[in-house]
């Protein structure tokens, strides 16, 4: 099994690759159709058979939020290939439940829980602070799991950067396109670049939206994006698979 590079946070050693889910557990960012074929095709086993092909290519964590049929992938695959894999989990629905997601997180071996995207986007900001967001790490951190944040928005980056909160990683979409890069492209490659933390860059090839044929080109260029320490590939099937992961052997020089 290749060894991809890694990274470390807090003592926590990720790869700079790593698995994505959006694609397999139904947020094509396509269509409400697409979503639909997704959630009825891919079952917790067909989920599992992608990630055992990506785990025999070397790679073997996975960014995704607290969600059921992914915690069974997750174990089906670590069963299947006898590799445990590296979950760094994502918050998902009610702001209420993070203590029990968190839990739930933990108790499948997920070190890292970063608050979820659309939360930060949409949290309420008073006085240039997140209204009450501590206290949402701090239930992360409680519970003995490394708080990270992700957003969709450079500024929010930028704001949790500087506000000395207790986030140990970023989680942001970073490609050519500035797809779901909020406010601007221009803003978050800043934001990205000065930031103080790992940024875990997410949706380098811009949901599907990248140059035909050029895969390998798109997943460079946000590797190679000053601030980025990691990022996020997801896939389909195991053909999307081998075909993004030969590129990023090619990338790392594997």
């Amino acid at each position: 099994m290749a060894n991809f590079p890694t990274i470390t946070i807090e003592g926590v050693s990720v790869p700079k690759a790593l698995i994505g889910i959006n694609s397999l557990l139904g947020w094509s960012h396509t269509s409400g159709g697409r979503d639909e074929w997704i959630r009825k095709y891919f079952t917790a086993e067909r989920i599992a058979e992608v990630f055992a092909h990506c785990i025999k290519l070397g790679l073997y964590g996975v960014l995704g939020p607290v969600y059921p049929k992914l915690h069974d992938a997750i174990k089906l695959a670590e069963d299947k290939t006898g590799q445990k894999m590296l979950f760094i989990s994502t918050t998902f629905g009610d702001k209420k439940t993070t203590r029990d997601q968190v839990r739930q997180a933990k108790e499948i071996g997920s070190p890292i829980c970063c608050i979820h995207g659309g939360w930060t986007d949409g949290w309420e900001v008073k006085d240039g602070k997140l209204v009450d967001f501590e206290k949402y790490l701090t239930m992360i951190r409680d519970e003995g799991v490394i708080p990270g944040v992700a957003c969709h928005n450079g500024d929010r980056l930028r704001l949790v950067d500087q506000g000395g909160y207790d986030c140990a990683v970023f989680v942001i979409p970073i490609n050519k396109l500035g797809f779901y890069m909020n406010p601007s492209k221009e803003s978050t490659l800043d934001a990205v670049k000065n930031c103080s933390k790992p940024v875990i860059a997410i949706k380098p090839l811009a949901s599907g939206r990248f140059d035909e044929g050029r895969p390998a080109e798109w997943l460079k260029w946000t590797i190679d994006t000053p601030g980025v320490s990691s990022m996020v590939i997801g896939f389909m099937n195991e053909e999307e698979a081998s075909e993004d992961i030969n590129a990023l052997k090619n990338i790392f020089g594997i």
